[in-house]
């Protein structure tokens, strides 16, 4: 039975590995690159909706400010809120208009510095490509099973990562649609909060190719050098062995995990207003509905006595 077993897991091995291909090929040339979705049809489509909608509303604005001036009289108060509301027309105005040079700009932004922070020749699947000799070097004949548990591993964690570049390509472009009527919302003090928090998003969507180039560049030093890194580690120096399997199983995993960290920092930075609202809404609902169970518990336990 032991032959059998171990021609399974050689199907196994090469099945998985045969699949590492596939998912390759997909992330590699896409995963630190963050496409100029301004220049597609379907998002200018979009955002000239967008525009006409802010172009309506801010001729009702601007006739509301200077209906609101003529007849603010001699009331200092009236005249201040006048004085502090045009400016803030005027920057909503001319930012949603602008709204895809921003986009497009910060995207270069983002690119340059993803190129800046991996290898200096551009390569930046140079990573990747390390990742791949070394697993296909750690098919130990000895373990095969071990091989087979962590090569799938490293399956899952390069489909959760091609994933979730499919994810980020959507919100960069939803964002980049949306962006003429958040920036709009600088006009007023009370929507500013959600023109703020659109900066924070698009930022954070931006920085995470930024930061995963980092992480996959950084941790191909130790796959290219195990000699000079490992050793300092703490870590034995093992030649196509399990160890630098581990590595890659961290180097993905570390990778995966940066779009949950900047969520986290778009959702808690900046402690803007309209982070603040959303929270309590979410509080308020939340506390409803557990009052409301906790009503319809109390008559189910009246009506049973």
């Amino acid at each position: 039975m032991g032959w059998l077993l171990d021609q399974i897991l050689d199907w196994l091995a090469a099945a998985i590995l045969a699949c590492l291909d596939a998912l390759f090929g997909v992330i590699s040339s896409a995963l630190l690159i963050t496409p100029n979705v301004t220049a597609l049809p379907q998002v200018q489509a979009l955002t000239g909706r967008s525009v006409l909608v802010v172009d309506t509303v801010f001729v009702l604005a601007f006739v509301a400010a200077g209906v609101l001036a003529m007849t603010a009289g001699g009331s200092e108060g009236s005249r201040y809120t006048v004085k502090d509301l045009i400016p803030r027309l005027i920057v909503g105005f001319v930012a949603a208009h602008f709204s895809q040079l921003w986009c497009g700009m910060l995207i270069d932004l983002a690119n340059a510095l993803t190129a800046a922070l991996t290898t200096p020749e551009g390569d930046s699947d140079g990573a990747l490509q390390a990742i791949k000799a070394h697993i296909t070097a750690g098919q130990d004949k000895t373990a095969v099973l071990l091989f087979v548990v962590c090569v799938a591993i490293i399956a899952v964690l390069l489909a959760s990562t091609a994933f979730s570049v499919i994810v980020r390509f959507a919100v960069v472009l939803v964002l980049t649609a949306f962006a003429p009527l958040a920036l709009a919302c600088h006009a007023l003090p009370q929507t500013d909060p959600m023109a703020r928090l659109w900066w924070r998003s698009y930022a954070g969507t931006l920085a995470v190719p930024v930061v995963q180039g980092f992480t996959l560049y950084t941790g191909q030093w130790m796959l290219t050098d195990p000699d000079n890194l490992l050793p300092v580690l703490g870590l034995p120096v093992e030649p196509g062995g399990v160890i630098n399997l581990f590595v890659v199983m961290v180097m993905l995993w570390t990778t995966l995990r940066v779009p949950a960290l900047m969520r986290r920092f778009v959702s808690t930075s900046g402690g803007g207003g309209g982070a603040n609202m959303l929270g309590t809404a979410v509080r308020v609902i939340v506390v409803q509905q557990a009052t409301r169970s906790i009503h319809g518990l109390g008559r189910i336990r009246a009506m049973t006595r």
